[in-house]
Order: C-alpha cells, then sequence, then structure tokens
C-alpha cells in the first residue's frame, strides 16, 4: 500500500478543496461543491493524510465569531472530521486531532458531532443546548416576503450583503460566522425556507413544518412579532431554535435540543438554555 503524507497546505487550493469535497461527499453524502460559487470560508486549516492525490483522513479548523454574554468571544471551530473506512483503526484520527488541536489559537474550541465518545478523551465534553417554545405574537400587518433561491445568483448576493452586516442574533449567546456552514445546511434541507423581508432589512431562515424560526440576517434584530407577521403565519405557536433575547417574545418553555455540541475550555452558555445555531452542517 502507497505510503500515507501529511500535509496542512491544501485547504485554499483547488486541488485541496477538491479533494477535501470529494472525501466529505464519500463520507457524509454532502455535496460541498457549491461554495467554489458562493466563497470559502478563509479561515479554514486544514490538517490531514494523503494517499497519493487522495485525501484519506481530514480534520479542519474554522474561525468561530460569537457572542456570550453580551461579549464578542473569537473561538475556534472544528469541522470536516473524516477518514475513509479503508484507512480506519490506523490511528490518523487520534494523531490528526491532537495536530490541529495544537494549532487553535483560542481557549474555547467547538464541535458538532453524533460521536461524542471520540472527543471526550481529547478534553471536550458534551453541552445540553435547548429550543425556546412559546405562542406565535399578534400580527403587526399584512405579510410581506419574498422566498430566496440558492439557484439564483442575485439572492445569493442578497444573502452575502446581509451576512456581511448581521448583528448577533442573540447577546446571551449566538455564532456570527461566515455563510459558508449556513448555506450548505440550507441546500442539504429542502424543508428550509429562506426569506427576505425588506422592510426589515432582514433574512429568515424557517422550517414552516413546526413552524420553527431557525436563525435572523439583519443588521438590526426585528422583534418576533413584527417578523411573523412579515410571514404570515397562523396563529398557533412557535419553536426558536436560537437564543431569542433579542425578539421581544415572552416564550414559556424550553426543551433540550440534540445539538451534538461539545466545547473544550469556558463555555459560560451551559449554565443557563441557549442555542447557538442549527444553521450548520
Amino acid at each position: 500500500m502507497q505510503a500515507l503524507t501529511y500535509r496542512t497546505d491544501y485547504a485554499h487550493t483547488p486541488e485541496g478543496r477538491a479533494a477535501l469535497a470529494e472525501l466529505i461527499g464519500a463520507i457524509f453524502h454532502v455535496d460541498i461543491s457549491p461554495l467554489d460559487r458562493w466563497g470559502h470560508d478563509p479561515s479554514v486549516r486544514s490538517f490531514g493524510y494523503w494517499q497519493g492525490d487522495t485525501l484519506v483522513a481530514n480534520v479542519s479548523l474554522y474561525t468561530h465569531h460569537l457572542c456570550l454574554g453580551g461579549r464578542t468571544v473569537r473561538a475556534t471551530g472544528i469541522q470536516s472530521v473524516a477518514t475513509r473506512p479503508a484507512h480506519r483503526g490506523r490511528g490518523l484520527f487520534s494523531d490528526l486531532l491532537p495536530k490541529a488541536l495544537a494549532a487553535a489559537d483560542s481557549d474555547l474550541i467547538l464541535l458538532v458531532t453524533n460521536h461524542p465518545g471520540l472527543y471526550t478523551p481529547h478534553g471536550f465534553r458534551p453541552v445540553t443546548e435547548h429550543s425556546f417554545h412559546g405562542p406565535l405574537p399578534a400580527p403587526t400587518g399584512p405579510a410581506h416576503h419574498r422566498h430566496l433561491s440558492l439557484d439564483d445568483p442575485q439572492d445569493i448576493a442578497v444573502l452575502l450583503s446581509h451576512f456581511a452586516n448581521r448583528a448577533p442574533v442573540s447577546l446571551t449567546a449566538s455564532a456570527s460566522d461566515h455563510p459558508a456552514l449556513f448555506l450548505l445546511k440550507a441546500r442539504e434541507s429542502p424543508g428550509i425556507a429562506l426569506h427576505h423581508i425588506p422592510l426589515l432589512d432582514a433574512i429568515v431562515a424557517l422550517d414552516p413544518s413546526g413552524p420553527a424560526l431557525l436563525d435572523i440576517i439583519a443588521p438590526a434584530i426585528p422583534p418576533l412579532a413584527e417578523i411573523t407577521s412579515a410571514l404570515g403565519l397562523a396563529p398557533g405557536r412557535i419553536e426558536v431554535r436560537f437564543t431569542p433575547d433579542r425578539l421581544s417574545w415572552p416564550w414559556d418553555s424550553t426543551k433540550p435540543y440534540p445539538s451534538g455540541l461539545m466545547a473544550r475550555g469556558p463555555y459560560p452558555a451551559a449554565t443557563t438554555p441557549s442555542l447557538l445555531t442549527t444553521m450548520r452542517i
């Protein structure tokens, strides 16, 4: 078998991005190639083993921009952790993760996983997050919104311009990261609707089946009553899958949400009900 080569120089090269896209597609069945059009996160750093021109194992870091307790926090996120089946059981993950952690430039490191047991030996601990539930506010006016398509370059431009000027959706606990993970989540989840509300200068991610409000991209966060009126939501109840302290909304209950979040380092939001975001893959 051809020897493996350790590399850290490929995150922002065309061949490196293509190899990572092929690995993620093969392991997770997620197509990340649209980022070639939408834009890649420039903060990503990748650590991997290659067999010739094939990436066989990878761990990537990215800069995680958070607002925690009213403070701006620069954390590190871990993503794209993958090993091809033929190369598992050889210690590649156990070798790559410490290398990546040693390169992290912040005390707080976060990741989302369905396999927490892989990360607890490396100092990570599970964080229980919560969704928020309550009555839909009374309408403040007629519906006014426009559905956005990820296949329309003009709609993508609208999305990216709002990300460039977004305010934290929560001062208690929220993420204001590069739009790559948000866009991929929307692409991979056809049930998620993206709405532009021009009068509020806001983009809203909504799961209409709940309904569940997933995220707000805006320079100022509008009250929930104005958002739900603009969307024309019928009377009833709503779930909010982020921390709703800026919505002027009297939520009445919370439920543990299986986000898979794990933290390494100080994470003050773990002591109160909160949810960073579900708009990520």
